[in-house]
């Protein structure tokens, strides 16, 4: 699989400029590793408050339906999970005011998102889940200790034509090995992505693409109170839990 690692300003014009080729070039698939697309500083800020804010509080989980709070959950082998996974997942959604500041700084991703769906800039950003698609910013902490996600495809719609991962982790600091990959076939060669990034990366892939987070220092100790690991954040818009006879769910590669 190819890896470009390109400049932000090499990346938006490829996206609006050169929209046909760039689509054709994520469904090969190849993946873009975008540098320095958000400040290194500004993503550590936003790391480190969403980690103080999760020890502040306890551990839940909410259906989407219209009222679902924000919230943090811990996901420990869930055994009816879609995704089999160690992982500490917050959820910040678009249709709270006091979100406003988190959505407006990734707010270029969305806009990239809604322009190849076609979708005016902005949209479904304040939707509320009996809307049916919703905005949310996801930030994942993989922990050191065997933190993992299982190799998995995530579905593909007009709103998910690239799956678009902010690197929050710096590679050989906070962890040291494991981490995210992507692979052509089932249990095929795994492509590892975070040894090309930087915190403030931008990595864009195709969501139908086989990925998953190998274990992270999995010869260490999980200890859930240490701000380690590794982190990524995920500005995306995703169907609510209401009804649907849409493909909205990622599928575990078995």
């Amino acid at each position: 699989m190819k890896i470009n690692i390109l400049s932000k300003k090499e990346f938006l014009n490829s996206v609006y400029n050169n929209t046909e080729d760039f689509i054709e070039r994520i469904e090969k698939p190849e993946a873009f590793i975008v540098k320095r697309f958000y400040n290194e500083d500004v993503i550590t800020q936003i790391r480190n408050r969403t980690f103080e804010n999760g020890q502040k509080s306890e551990p839940s989980w909410h259906p989407c339906f219209d009222g679902c709070p924000d919230f943090h959950r811990i996901h420990n082998n869930y055994p009816n999970a879609h995704v089999k996974a160690i992982m500490h997942a917050y959820y910040h959604h678009g249709y709270y005011e006091s979100n406003d500041d988190l959505f407006e700084y990734f707010s270029e991703i969305f806009d990239i998102k809604n322009f190849l769906a076609g979708t005016p800039k902005g949209s479904y950003i304040k939707n509320i889940p009996s809307e049916f698609f919703i905005a949310r910013v996801n930030i994942h902490n993989y922990p050191r200790g065997g933190g993992y996600q299982m190799p998995h495809v995530d579905p593909v719609s007009k709103f998910a034509k690239i799956q678009t991962i902010v690197q929050a982790s710096k590679w050989q600091s906070d962890f040291s090995s494991g981490g995210v990959y992507a692979c052509l076939e089932k249990d095929g060669t795994r492509f590892y992505i975070d040894p090309h990034t930087e915190v403030g990366d931008l990595i864009v892939l195709s969501p139908n693409i086989i990925h998953g987070v190998e274990e992270i220092d999995k010869e260490e100790t999980i200890d859930w109170e240490i701000n380690s690991g590794r982190w990524m954040i995920m500005p995306i818009i995703i169907h609510s839990d209401y009804e649907s006879n849409m493909n909205v769910k990622p599928k575990e590669v078995l």
